[in-house]
């Protein structure tokens, strides 16, 4: 591998905004290990350590696995609960056709 001595920048392929705001965005990797964004025309800079963007996307994966699991839960709970909901409602039923 080759060290980062460098910024190497680059442009992205597709252009990200809305509307006449829709602009493409350059990327640089820059020494420190760092990352800046910015949009393309535009001076104003955005940089994080490539550690903490690196952080920030395992904990994005982690979310989402999560947030799968607590859905699937969510979805038995709520069928168990409609289950109840249908056995109680045949319990009145029978007990009032009973009556």
């Amino acid at each position: 591998m080759t060290p980062l001595n460098k910024p190497v920048r680059r442009v992205t392929v597709d252009e990200y905004g809305y509307g006449r705001r829709r602009r493409k965005l350059v990327i640089a990797l820059e020494k420190g290990d760092l990352i800046t964004l910015r949009e393309h025309g535009r001076r104003t800079r955005h940089t994080a350590r490539l550690w903490d963007v690196y952080w920030w996307m395992l904990r994005c994966e982690a979310d989402k696995t999560r947030m799968e699991k607590l859905r699937k839960l969510k979805a038995r709970e709520a069928a168990r609960f409609a289950e109840r909901r249908q056995r109680a409602a045949e319990r009145r039923l029978f007990r009032n056709n009973g009556k």
